[in-house]
């Protein structure tokens, strides 16, 4: 007992165990309980405990709605006959309504088809000839005696100066005549046979940064991953072609008149004129994406094949606005079949009956390929050209909606059991 007390009164500070009530506390053997503190930062540290605010971790539980719990009612409809059959029916019934309109609103549609692509080499030069049976294609919806209706015709005038180097020039005068009057407005498209348009290489032989009216650097037009315009990129003394790239240096070029000649039948001279224009021929979106360029026309030079249209480069008054060039727009949308037609002059009047002119230079030759391309005359309807399909194709699917019907209504008539049939349980067979 005497060690214990001389050990306890040697120690710096000492403190006694307390208990719940404030008073000290002792031991089995009667001695209050010392604890030799070490200094006065660890007690400080035993005050502070009792003060400290435990942050609670951030909970990652989502939050109590229908959606996040997955408590959302779930929704199983019990198919039944009853349930199923009228809806066969009804979509049976809207696919044929629409599929008979559609179909019925193309073939009201008229078309003519003039092909010219050896104009140059077949047509007579002194006077107009018939063109070969495998030349031209006339659809009308209404009846009319074909006898009455002539041939379509064409002539070929040669150019008095014609460049060496240019496969096809001169000018095709086509005519063509209509058995009652086209109902206004009045489309005529160039229409094209056997032109892969679609290869990868060609679709892709463009420059966005000159589509979009950019200043594009040689790097941009020729480096850039995807699209670039490779193979045609500058010319020999390295100007960068504008616009550059294959499809551009394609452009069909055959010019199309800005008048449409009215033909007398007995006399065979022109007795009048039709106004054509080449604006409003496009999608109203596209000038959205060609802007005009901030090349100046120092700067660039026309592509190989634009050398009959631009013979001396850009100047300040002949640059290209691709902003406003609607003919350039409809080239650049690039065609998924080698048959295809572009819109290249529009009118708002009708075609009366009668015989009318077309006079197209020349300068876009397919024979080289085996091509063809024809003047393609028609007035459209409310839902396009004269397409078909698409009117076919909802007949077809309404007719197959209401033979499944038919079929499941007699399977159910003659065949048919009650709803949740407890005897067909496979514990009840």
């Amino acid at each position: 007992m005497t060690a214990l007390k001389n050990i306890g009164k040697s120690v710096t500070g000492v403190f006694h165990r307390r208990g719940k009530d404030g008073k000290s506390t002792e031991d089995e053997n009667g001695l209050n309980t010392m604890v030799e503190l070490e200094d006065d930062v660890d007690a400080s540290e035993f005050e502070d405990d009792e003060n400290e605010v435990v942050k609670k971790p951030k909970s990652r539980r989502p939050k109590e709605t229908k959606f996040t719990q997955q408590k959302i009612a779930s929704f199983n409809p019990v198919l039944t006959p009853k349930k199923v059959l009228p809806i066969y029916f009804f979509l049976g019934a809207l696919f044929l309504i629409f599929g008979g309109v559609m179909l019925n609103n193309a073939r009201h549609v008229d078309e003519i088809f003039v092909f010219y692509q050896d104009c140059d080499t077949n047509a007579p030069t002194d006077d107009f000839a018939d063109v070969p049976d495998d030349h031209y294609k006339y659809i009308f919806h209404k009846a009319y005696n074909k006898d009455d209706l002539p041939v379509p015709q064409w002539k070929y005038v040669p150019d008095s100066d014609p460049d060496p180097e240019e496969l096809q020039t001169g000018t095709c005068q086509l005519r063509y005549s209509t058995p009652y009057s086209l109902e206004g407005p009045l489309y005529i498209y160039y229409y094209i046979e056997n032109f892969f348009g679609n290869h990868r290489r060609y679709v892709l032989s463009f420059s966005e940064f000159q589509i979009i009216g950019d200043k594009a650097t040689l790097g941009q037009v020729k480096d850039n991953i995807g699209i670039n315009c490779k193979p045609l990129v500058r010319d020999s003394a390295g100007k960068i072609y504008y616009p550059c790239g294959l499809i551009a240096n394609a452009m069909f070029n055959d010019t199309f008149p800005d008048t449409m000649q009215v033909i007398s039948e007995d006399s065979g001279d022109q007795v009048d004129t039709i106004e054509l224009s080449n604006k409003n021929i496009n999608w109203s979106t596209d000038k959205d994406r060609y802007k005009k360029t901030k090349y100046s026309p120092s700067e660039v030079v026309p592509p190989p094949y634009w050398k009959k249209q631009f013979p001396d480069g850009y100047n300040d008054t002949n640059m290209p606005d691709i902003h406003e060039w609607e003919e350039f727009q409809n080239w650049m949308r690039t065609p998924a079949f080698s048959k295809f037609s572009r819109l290249i002059r529009r009118s708002a009047n009708s075609l009366p009956q009668g015989q009318y002119q077309l006079d197209i230079d020349l300068h876009w030759p397919v024979t080289i390929y085996n091509g063809k391309k024809a003047a393609y005359i028609t007035h459209g309807s409310t839902l396009g050209g004269r397409n078909t399909a698409p009117g076919i194709i909802y007949l077809v699917g309404g007719s197959i909606c209401f033979i499944l019907a038919l079929i499941s209504l007699a399977s159910h008539l003659f065949w048919g059991r009650s709803t949740a049939d407890t005897h067909l349980l496979s514990w009840n067979k």
